[in-house]
């Protein structure tokens, strides 16, 4: 505005709602691949599979067969799938195909535990 006297220049939205990982129908789940859940996370996160592969770090066409099935992801790579598609489908599918259930933690409960856990530390301390 002060070179050119207009309104331009826009803020930027450095705060913002975050979203919280996106959990599949149930039903979904329990009818789904392997494969069909990996596609499903990348059909909700917004980017194609290219994307996807260019955040992973992995190439395009790793990434294709990792959509068909032919090789995976695992461990820390699947963990920053889950975390770039902002889906955890693929953790939805492992717990209901080995009989467990998934249960997603509040954050705002870890923070006050955390909270807690301090002022006890601090308090132990101050005695």
């Amino acid at each position: 505005m002060e070179t050119k006297g207009d309104s331009a220049q826009r803020e930027m939205p450095f705060f913002a709602i975050a979203r919280g990982s996106h959990q599949a129908p149930s039903e979904f789940i329990a009818a789904a691949s392997w494969v069909g859940v990996l596609r499903y996370c990348v059909q909700r996160s917004g980017f194609d599979d290219y994307e996807v592969a260019d955040l992973l770090h992995i190439s395009h066409g790793y990434m294709s067969k990792v959509l068909k099935g032919t090789p995976g992801l695992h461990g820390e790579r699947l963990i920053r799938f889950m975390s770039i598609t902002n889906c955890v489908a693929p953790t939805q599918w492992l717990a209901h195909n080995t009989g467990c259930d998934l249960t997603m933690r509040d954050p705002a409960k870890a923070r006050i535990q955390q909270l807690e856990r301090e002022l006890a530390d601090a308090r132990r301390l101050a005695a």
